[in-house]
């Protein structure tokens, strides 16, 4: 049956108990059909399998409750993995060789399988990075307040050891169902050499960058050290000299000019104790837009759910 994107968890929590059963149906046999992917038993009931085992002890939830929580989470998953090939986002065999903790092999799992999950999970990661994280900003006064409301006892003490933090300033151009990688990249090539021909980077920033958070600072992130920002701006900010405008950057979100406004040093155990701070704060903003977030993908979405 077709259903409009809206009324698919309805829809799943009446019809998925059916599904789940051992029976004598095939696990190959398709389950739902998403745009252009398909679900299959098989791949349901491994992850109810996996979704039960991770339950709580005395969680109050029903089987019922359970299947279609399940089958509603592969449905969002394949949405934001074909999302992620249409604009643009790549994951490399270097990147899958690096990160294959990030999913654990079920016994029933080929190679290929395995490193195919891994590639999937990352793919969603970068579009979430793009999409949904990109739109969240945390403020160095948020972090600071954030930790003083901690228990002294998580509170770091000094590492006696130091490290770099780079105060970035950015102009960013998205690569989105809108804007292609090549129109992205011309345009951002376009500010560069405006800048680079005198016109000042803050008043550029603040009428042409599209991350709107850093926009209206004049494209100013504020202190980072490493882990905060992805690969690929990292990479290339820390390999700057002060002042300096780096070339276009590719990276999950677009593509960056970037340049460096000072270095300083500071204590290693309290950038480490910021950047986990700002990586919660982050999560817990993130958790607040996801559902909106989500139902965008749902509403441009074909999904045919199969008894």
């Amino acid at each position: 049956m077709n259903v409009k994107p809206l009324a698919v968890a309805a829809l799943l929590a009446m019809t998925t108990s059916v599904w789940a059963a051992p029976a004598v149906q095939s696990v190959d046999r398709v389950l739902a059909v998403v745009d252009k992917q398909v679900i299959t038993l098989g791949e349901f009931q491994d992850a109810l399998q996996r979704n039960r085992a991770a339950l709580p002890k005395g969680s109050s939830i029903t089987d019922q409750q359970l299947q279609s929580k399940t089958l509603s989470n592969l449905v969002d998953r394949s949405l934001m993995v074909q999302m992620a090939g249409r604009t643009g986002i790549q994951v490399s065999d270097t990147e899958i060789k690096q990160n294959m903790g990030l999913v654990n092999r079920g016994a029933e799992m080929s190679e290929r399988q395995w490193q195919a999950a891994v590639r999937d999970e990352l793919l969603v990661e970068k579009l979430k990075q793009r999409d949904l994280y990109s739109k969240v900003r945390v403020s160095d006064a948020e972090i600071t307040q954030a930790i003083d409301s901690l228990p002294e006892k998580d509170k770091k003490q000094s590492s006696g050891h130091t490290v770099t933090a780079y105060l970035p300033q950015h102009i960013l151009i998205t690569v989105d169902s809108k804007t292609k990688d090549a129109e992205a990249l011309a345009k951002i090539r376009e500010l560069r050499s405006r800048i680079s021909n005198g016109e000042n980077f803050e008043t550029v920033a603040r009428s042409q960058s599209q991350d709107p958070g850093s926009a209206k600072n004049g494209g100013v992130l504020g202190w980072a050290v490493d882990g905060m920002m992805v690969p690929e701006f990292e990479n290339a900010m820390k390999s700057l000299p002060k002042g300096a405008l780096s070339e276009p950057v590719r990276s999950s979100y677009g593509y960056h000019i970037i340049r460096v406004l000072d270095t300083r040093q500071q204590d290693a155990g309290d950038a480490e104790l910021r950047a986990k701070v700002r990586k919660q704060l982050v999560e817990s903003k993130s958790e607040q837009l996801y559902e909106n977030w989500i139902n965008q993908l749902r509403q441009s979405a074909f999904v045919s759910v199969r008894q």
